[in-house]
């Protein structure tokens, strides 16, 4: 009876268009975002981590719904990002080779503000389907920085300096790492989360994230 009245009072939309949907995202809207789809992986030789997949460029549509998912209150496009990146053959496969995911952490007060952290939960559908275990309580940022994208490239890496801690280390000795990001513009945040990874013993790590800038 609750989902019916909400449901009457606020008409589920599509979040690119606006026309309404059940689901949230109109087949039309769905349809043209998975058309842009990349799905690249590129090899990185002077970060610490050794990899990078990326499922879209961040532009059009795509920069559209992500924003709507991190801002908007629109957490159930989780679903969405996820099953883009389950049902490409060489997305989950490469996956697959990795023993555990670790969604880059928020710090707790823009946590409270915003209600969920949106790369933890596209982790927790990933590990789901793909069955690879999801450490929430490994790494946490303890520095309430300044948002990323309000900084320029060299302003990004002092921003995210020291921001990050481990608070387990044994859950990533010799572990081969997914860490799961939403968007890589200069890889500041990547290349942070990632030194204090390997300072923790991880052996190798692929940075994987919905879009890149």
């Amino acid at each position: 009876m609750l989902e019916f009245v909400l449901d009457f009072l606020f008409p589920p939309a599509c979040s690119v268009c606006g026309k309404l949907d059940k689901n949230w995202l109109c087949p039309k809207c769905k349809s043209r975002v998975e058309r842009l789809e990349k799905s690249n992986l590129v090899e990185i030789e002077d970060k610490e981590y050794e990899k990078l997949l990326y499922l879209f460029e961040y532009q059009s549509l795509v920069r559209k719904l992500i924003l709507r998912y991190k801002f908007s209150n629109k957490a159930y496009l989780n679903h969405f990002f996820a099953n883009v990146m389950i049902h490409n053959g060489k997305s989950s496969q490469i996956l697959k080779e990795y023993d555990l995911i670790i969604p880059v952490p928020m710090h707790k007060k823009k946590m409270q503000k915003r209600g969920y952290n949106q790369t933890e939960l596209v982790a927790n559908e990933l590990g789901k389907s793909l069955e690879i275990p999801v450490k929430k309580d490994v790494l946490s940022k303890v520095i309430n920085t300044t948002t990323q994208s309000k900084l320029g490239g060299k302003a990004r890496q002092t921003n995210i300096q020291h921001a990050f801690f481990i608070q387990n280390d044994v859950e990533v000795e010799d572990k081969k790492i997914v860490l799961l990001d939403d968007i890589y513009t200069t890889g500041a945040t990547s290349q942070e989360c990632s030194r204090v990874l390997k300072e923790a013993g991880a052996r190798e790590i692929l940075v994987v994230v919905l879009a890149k800038d």
